[in-house]
């Protein structure tokens, strides 16, 4: 079938009502709408992450693109305001899309809404502030990173945090009654990611990172020469050439070396993203608190580089729950 045709079919089982889980938290002024995709079992690591959302004043509402066993129903409820269930199709922008959708019907109209899905593990780090962070921005609509491509501004997908303004908006709700959903990965990201920045910075609404990695170049250079060092040794790599020529920084340290290190590193990240590419610097000088489950070989390289960094005791270890998880992740477990 052809994506206007299931679109049309899931747009009417979602006016009858996806199959609802009530959960035993209590509804909030704050929603944290969080889609998952895990037909092999809710991981432990999402339940905890309902938790911590719990903690912190949301609640949690699980949009789940699969259904959900009935051996997870019971224990996810535990942790979760509600949960619905809806064909997987469209990916997370078809799963916010219907879990928005579901808000109106139930006539709830949050004073804050975090959209988030599981494609990260967050937080990694015992204690974040970034909560604090998406709190205290004053922009409308808000987000982990800011990506820059040319003219284009639009915000990592993964993490969004809104309020009543961009909510109540006309802009808002005509995006997503127009979005084409597609199972085109291509097209999603295009449509949806950088699709949904545009629209509403097009509209008005400020739009924001709460990670600002413009200047790290500049704040790595503030640090001393054991902590660039340390930069270079957990770093992320994907690009033979710049692997080898990071190894080569690291057998010598004569006069010029840190110049030439930083040096190195801003040519990095004219093609890499800092959080993939440097984790032990962004954990120390930003806090970034998360990391991708992705199957990307830069994802995996990060992942590795992070872990390496743990456990030589030069970065904090996430929770057990979190840590299980990531390892198997590598192993092929």
């Amino acid at each position: 079938m052809t994506d206007p045709v299931v679109q049309r079919r899931l747009d009417s089982l979602v006016e009858d009502g996806l199959p609802l889980l009530q959960g035993a938290m209590p509804r909030a002024d704050k929603i944290a709408l969080l889609l998952i995709f895990q037909p092999s079992g809710i991981q432990q690591s999402t339940l905890r992450t309902c938790r911590w959302l719990a903690e912190a004043g949301y609640a949690p509402l699980v949009v789940s693109n699969a259904q959900i066993a009935e051996e997870d129903r019971e224990p996810l409820a535990a942790v979760v305001w509600r949960a619905v269930e809806r064909p997987n199709f469209g990916y997370d922008f078809g799963g916010y899309r219907d879990g928005l959708t579901c808000l109106a019907q139930w006539g709830v109209e949050p004073e804050e809404l975090l959209i988030l899905n599981d494609s990260i593990w967050l937080p990694v780090l015992p204690e974040t502030d970034i909560l604090t962070r998406l709190a205290l921005e004053p922009a409308e609509i808000a987000g982990t990173i800011l990506r820059e491509r040319g003219e284009e501004r639009f915000l990592e997908s993964y993490l969004y945090r809104l309020r009543r303004p961009a909510l109540e908006h006309p802009a808002f709700s005509t995006f997503w009654k127009s979005l084409q959903l597609t199972s085109n990965k291509y097209h999603v990201i295009r449509r949806g990611e950088r699709g949904f920045s545009a629209a509403m910075r097009a509209a008005g609404l400020r739009v924001a990172g709460v990670y600002d990695t413009s200047a790290l170049v500049e704040r790595i250079a503030d640090q001393d020469t054991d902590f660039l060092e340390r930069t270079l040794h957990y770093g992320a790599y994907i690009d033979p050439k710049l692997a080898a020529e990071r190894d080569r920084l690291l057998s010598w340290r004569r006069p010029g070396w840190q110049t030439a290190a930083l040096d190195h590193v801003s040519r990095v990240l004219q093609k890499r993203m800092a959080y993939s590419s440097f984790p032990y610097a962004m954990v120390h000088l930003t806090g970034y608190p998360l990391l991708k489950k992705s199957s990307e070989p830069i994802s995996r390289a990060w992942r590795v580089a992070h872990m390496k960094a743990m456990d030589a005791g030069d970065l904090p270890p996430p929770p057990p729950t979190l840590l299980t998880e990531i390892r198997a992740r590598d192993s092929g477990r």
